[in-house]
């Protein structure tokens, strides 16, 4: 995946999970993901993904539930 096509993918808050899970402020990690840092790149796909399997898990609980 290109650095554009997961910044199509990113929320508010991605940024500041980034920051916290390579232990930099939310600016610096944004900017290395930008410079095409592999780690803060494999990370912010992992943050992404993981979002993305939460949000279809309760979404399927709360349809299932109706």
């Amino acid at each position: 995946m290109t650095i554009e096509q997961i910044k199509e993918k990113t929320l508010y808050g991605d940024y500041t999970l980034l920051g916290q899970v390579m232990g930099i402020n939310a600016p610096a990690a944004k900017m290395r993901f930008f410079r095409g840092d592999e780690i803060a790149k494999k990370a912010l796909l992992k943050i992404i993904a993981n979002r993305e399997a939460l949000i279809k898990e309760f979404q399927n609980r709360t349809n299932k539930a109706i």
